[in-house]
């Protein structure tokens, strides 16, 4: 070997003596599931970047354990040869798939090797492949498999194909994903069949549960079209830092605020091993994430397969060329009424139907049969007919008996403007998920430890037992908030229904 090979290596060991700055930072974006059925297929996507300051080379994925494979190319962001870690500061993702078809449990692992092995990192223990498999056969009926996403995990979640105008910010494409065809045969278990009120409960729990899974993630507030694109650091010659608005259309806050909220980074997250601001901040895992509208768009495509459009404005039901972004679903006529129903075979396509204030969905059958007529008061909206250019809402108009009547999976559309939540507009800018839980300790309840905190309206974000809770991209990712006035109850444009009005 020559002299200034050796002078690489020494620095290096230097560098990384007693594991205090490993060489390459191995970090979860998705972590696999604790526990697969043997026959089930487990996904586990990692982050890895080149923490060196030198130019490595024969970088390799390592003694995997028995099962774990290496997935090639998966999509853009991903690296099978990952000759692309040779420069310092360099990353990627690798994607593992896990075959249960074992015996015993998995642990260890992934390593990322340099230099044919002399130097190897793999992740913290917290974040290493730990997964119990337990005897088959993997169950075939819809109740065993309501948070079962194996399937899901294995396809590529972005089309592929990036397009230039829109690579600063959103990335690549949604693909759309597809449900099991076999074992488990979980195509058997949505339905459009409103009777089958066992099947449509189903839909409910796995939509939700589709929504824990990237919650716990813990992902950023991105305006991302999927969960595992992260900003480039230069995109076409613009710094990321510079991209539009700043901050590469993803959130930079490193602290929660107001900073009396106790925690820094995000509310659930641990400060230690990969969960540090270091990491957070300088590592990019605050480049991944979503935003709201791509957040239930992506949701709904990862439990069901239903594709509808991620514009908050078009998902909502409003023409994307602004013509009637003063139009409120208590106002339509005949001239101006929302998007027509929705087509599931159609990406582009608003979600599911607008929902009425007594709980029941609009029909399309002629001008008085939308919630009791074109231009009445009959839609789940704060926002009345006829109304000005700047309307008031009357968040009186939604009335707890109302709240009542929402189902699991139900997509809250918001209209409103400025920090404080005042000045409301009436065009769609937001959208959120209603959850049917509440705050506290009960086996359907959401525990007031995992109420995220609401930055708009500071101090009414704190939960009490009882609160409605929703599950809302923004602020700092997907997080579990409570349905409080000030920012949602009190801008709410209207309700849009998907479980049971939209095809898989």
């Amino acid at each position: 070997m020559n002299k200034y090979f050796w002078s690489i290596l020494i620095s290096i060991i230097s560098a990384n003596s007693w594991g205090e700055t490993p060489i390459f930072l191995v970090t979860p974006n998705t972590k696999v599931t604790s526990s697969l059925v043997q026959g089930q297929t487990g996904t586990a996507i990692y982050q890895v970047l080149n923490n060196s300051n030198h130019t490595l080379s024969n970088i390799q994925v390592t003694n995997l354990p028995t099962g774990v494979t290496q997935v090639s190319n998966p999509g853009p962001d991903y690296c099978t040869n990952l000759t692309s870690l040779n420069g310092p500061g360099s990353l990627c993702l690798i994607e593992l798939q896990i075959n249960s078809n074992i015996s015993g449990n998995l642990s260890g692992g992934p390593i990322i090797s340099a230099y044919n092995g002399l130097f190897r990192s793999q992740p913290f223990i917290a974040d290493q492949l730990s997964t119990q498999i337990t005897a088959g056969p993997v169950g075939q009926t819809c109740g065993e498999n309501i948070d079962n996403f194996s399937y899901e995990l294995t396809q590529p979640f972005d089309s592929g194909v990036i397009d230039p105008a829109t690579i600063f910010s959103w990335g690549p494409g949604r693909n759309h994903l597809l449900l099991s065809p076999s074992n488990p045969n979980l195509t058997i278990c949505p339905t459009l069949d409103l009777t089958n009120t066992t099947q449509i409960a189903w839909m409910q729990n796995r939509m939700i549960a589709a929504e824990n899974f990237w919650v716990t993630q813990k992902l950023n507030y991105c305006h991302h079209h999927v969960v595992d694109f992260y900003t480039p650091v230069t995109s076409y010659g613009t710094p990321r830092t510079a991209i539009a608005s700043g901050g590469g259309f993803c959130s930079t806050s490193t602290s929660l605020a107001p900073s009396n909220y106790g925690q820094q980074i995000r509310w659930n997250y641990s400060g230690t091993e990969s969960e540090t601001i270091d990491n957070w901040v300088n590592k990019n895992r605050m480049w991944y994430g979503v935003d709201c509208s791509d957040f239930t768009s992506f949701a709904y495509n990862f439990a069901f397969g239903i594709q509808f459009n991620s514009d908050t404005g078009f998902q909502g039901g409003q023409k994307t060329d602004g013509s009637q972004d003063t139009v409120t679903p208590n106002s339509q006529d005949l001239s101006t009424h929302l998007l027509e129903l929705p087509n599931s075979s159609d990406p582009n396509s608003p979600a599911g139907l607008l929902v009425c204030k007594d709980g029941t969905v609009e029909t399309r059958t002629g001008p008085t049969a939308f919630c009791g007529g074109l231009g009445t008061d009959g839609y789940f909206s704060v926002f009345r007919s006829p109304y000005s250019t700047h309307p008031i809402p009357h968040p009186e108009d939604i009335t707890p008996a109302m709240l009542n009547l929402l189902q699991p999976g139900d997509l809250i559309y918001l209209g409103f403007a400025g920090n404080d939540g005042n000045n409301p507009t009436s065009m769609v800018t937001h959208v959120v998920t209603w959850t049917g839980k509440h705050v506290g300790n009960g086996p359907n309840d959401i525990p007031a430890s995992q109420i995220a905190p609401e930055s708009i309206c500071p101090n009414n974000w704190q939960p009490q037992t009882g609160d409605w809770v929703i599950i809302d991209s923004h602020y700092q990712g997907p997080d579990y908030r409570v349905f409080s006035a000030c920012f949602y109850q009190n801008n709410v444009w209207g309700v849009r229904r998907v479980i049971g009005y939209m095809n898989p």
